[in-house]
């Protein structure tokens, strides 16, 4: 990981970049997606056998009104919400780096007139 930026000049170049980096950003899409592979419960089949199970079945799944909702998709379906679960992940990375340095700059600018910065310290998110 790179130092943070010490000057305001620094932090506003950074800022700036990730601004022309939000304008790269496509489609996006709430919730997460997997590949399932299920097995039927018939015991003749072959997929009594955990490597022989019938997939891959493709989920998506996201909150609605405090609920998950999930939905199985085609293949072809899934390798687009791929793309747009990925984008939203960037999105929400791009927005933080975006919310740290402007804590920064704040603090940097109030600081250079003589006042602390007031207001909540910019809380770390998990890594994803």
């Amino acid at each position: 990981m790179t130092e943070p930026p010490t000057d305001l000049d620094s932090i506003t170049a950074e800022y700036q970049a990730a601004k022309a980096r939000l304008a790269e950003i496509g489609f996006t899409c709430e919730g997460s997606l997997v590949c399932r592979y299920r097995c039927c419960q018939n015991p003749n089949c072959r997929c009594a056998d955990p490597e022989q199970r019938h997939g891959p079945y493709w989920q998506l799944s996201w909150k609605h009104a405090g609920r998950t909702v999930s939905r199985l998709l085609p293949a072809d379906d899934a390798a687009l919400y791929q793309e747009w679960i990925a984008n939203r992940r960037a999105l929400e990375q791009i927005l933080d780096e975006m919310r740290d340095l402007s804590h920064q700059a704040g603090e940097q600018i109030l600081a250079s007139r003589g006042r602390p910065l007031h207001g909540p310290d910019r809380p770390r998110r998990r890594a994803a």
